[in-house]
């Protein structure tokens, strides 16, 4: 019911701002910017959300993820939430709630196969790439953009290390890149080509019980991210830390360059490597917050 405390007031705001001429990411310049006021937040649920697909080789594909949305009824803007590497849904606790409460409808799912233990199903380690996590990707956000609660209009992308790297090459798809309202990455593992180049073609085991196949090695070892992800032309925040020791700076640096540097918005945190928590994560999750509200117009 919080809302109806600022309906009069972004009803004032909407009077005063007339139509919106000034948004850099394109698509949506007659539109009003939203604007809650400060320290506002909505209530907000927790529901399991699974959706089937059928991918490119004819696999039957089943996405398990969670939604965090206000409770109250309405349309919303959604952000999709895509884990790192042998990461799971539940890896973006922070993010889901914070954006949840200031009105944003969050789905974080499991990659399928690309995890130990994940829920997702339908595709195993030895058959995923980052390939076929964008499959997973591009068919969550036809999904979530039938919910009754999403304005389908306004879905941002959000993806750590790995998922950054998924989200980065997802949104510049021909068919996505005018579909998706804003991209945010923490560290993004645009490196994940060079790491792989000349290797061995062979399944390895980077961690306990997780291997990744020669399928996944041989899909990347040609690729070159750069020439790809300039192709989405709206804005992008990246949160990166300059104590990462597996993302480095470098990655960064040329990634802004193919985005332009008018279009990203970047923060580096002092001391933070790859992964956040204490303080860098506070500084990350408000980061991006204040990044998608800077681009979410009203419903």
């Amino acid at each position: 019911m919080k809302k109806r405390l600022f309906v009069l007031g972004a009803a004032l705001v909407v009077a005063l701002a007339g139509l919106c001429t000034g948004c850099k990411g394109g698509g949506m310049k007659d539109r009003v910017l939203r604007e809650l006021p400060a320290g506002f937040k909505y209530e907000i649920a927790y529901e399991d959300h699974t959706f089937d697909y059928t991918d490119s080789e004819g696999k039957k594909i089943t996405i398990f993820g969670q939604i965090c949305a206000p409770e109250e009824e309405g349309k919303y803007p959604a952000v999709l939430l895509g884990h790192g590497f042998n990461g799971h849904y539940t890896d973006f606790p922070a993010e889901c709630k914070a954006f949840a409460e200031r009105g944003y409808v969050c789905y974080a799912y499991d990659f399928c196969g690309a995890q130990a233990g994940g829920r997702s199903t339908g595709r195993t380690a030895a058959d995923y790439t980052p390939f076929t996590m964008k499959e997973d990707l591009r068919a969550a956000v036809k999904d979530i953009k039938k919910l009754p609660n999403v304005d389908s209009s306004q879905v941002f992308l959000f993806g750590g290390s790995q998922g950054g790297f998924v989200t980065a090459l997802t949104a510049a798809d021909q068919d996505m890149k005018d579909e998706i309202a804003g991209v945010a990455m923490y560290f993004p593992a645009l490196n994940i080509p060079d790491d792989w180049r000349g290797k061995p073609e062979v399944e390895t085991s980077p961690f306990p019980g997780f291997s990744i196949g020669a399928k996944y090695i041989h899909s990347v070892q040609e690729l070159d991210p750069y020439a790809v992800i300039g192709d989405y032309k709206k804005d992008v925040c990246i949160v990166w830390g300059d104590m990462d020791g597996i993302v480095r700076r470098e990655y960064i640096d040329r990634a802004v360059t193919a985005y332009g540097a008018a279009r990203v918005d970047l923060t580096v945190i002092p001391g933070a490597g790859h992964g956040f928590g204490g303080t860098a994560l506070d500084t990350a999750v408000q980061k991006v917050l204040s990044f998608l509200e800077a681009h979410t117009y009203e419903s």
